[in-house]
This record gives C-alpha cells, structure tokens and sequence, in this order.
C-alpha cells in the first residue's frame, strides 16, 4: 500500500511538472501598436527571456493609406546595413530583406490591419527593432532586451 501511494504521489510530482513546462512553453504575447499616422510605435522598449516563444503583433492605427509599417528585430549594430537592403528589397518585398541580420519580422500592415510574427526569443542582449521601409526606422525604432 506504501509502494503504491508513493507511486501515486510520483504520478501527481509528475502531472505537476508536466503542467508547469507546458505553461511555460505557452507564447508570451507582446501587442506594440504604431501611433496614428505618426511614424512611431507605441513603445520602445520591449522584454523577454532568452528561449521563450514570442508572438508579437503589430497594429497599424494608422488612417492615412499611405502609411503602412512592418516590425523588425535585427542583430545588434546592424540597422544601417538593414535599411539599406530594404530599400534594395523593395516595395514588393515589403521592405523586408532576405538577410541574416533580420531575426524576425511582421509582414507589411497596412492602415487599420493587424500583423503578426511567431519567433523564438535569442540569446540574452539587446536587440534593435525597427520600421525597415523609407525613412521610417529614423522614428519608428526599439529595443527588445532578451534577459537570461
């Protein structure tokens, strides 16, 4: 009778693990919104834990259609390079270049539209993010700090 209710109580240590790693292994949801037709977002500062899975959506609150926006996060001392192979990208491309650099990012949103990007948080630093079409990243930037 012992051998089972330890069995028991190793079953429910276990279910309780079990639950926890799955709570844990939940997205943690991040909103950043732009800030009418200004070009800038509502925040620009944003944190997470290295390893965590981030969803993060972007909505553009914009009214003006010619102010559509994107959020990239990029490698640190690298958003010149980035903005530079935007414009090279391309309208297209929604401003987005096919480079290491860019870690994540939202597709194009357009006024009153929302967009989203799933990714796995990077190892613990700051990263920038920004706006990557023309002349936006000037105002439209940030810093996602990634904690241990």
């Amino acid at each position: 009778m012992k051998r089972a209710g330890l069995l028991g109580l190793a079953g429910v240590a276990g279910a309780a693990w079990m639950m926890s790693v799955s709570a844990c292994s939940k997205p943690v949801e991040i909103s950043l919104s732009t800030v009418g037709n200004t070009m800038a977002y509502s925040t620009s500062a944003l944190t997470v834990h290295a390893g965590q899975t981030v969803h993060l959506t972007l909505k553009n609150a914009a009214t003006d259609p010619t102010m559509s926006h994107n959020w990239a996060l990029v490698r640190p001392g690298t958003q010149a390079s980035v903005e530079a192979e935007a414009q090279k990208a391309g309208e297209a491309a929604g401003f987005i270049p096919l480079v290491a650099d860019v870690l994540a990012h939202t597709p194009q949103v357009k006024p009153g539209q929302t967009g989203d990007v799933t990714f796995p948080a990077p190892p613990p630093g700051t990263y920038p993010y920004l706006c990557t079409n023309p002349g936006h990243a000037q105002s439209m930037k940030g810093v996602l700090t990634v904690a241990p």
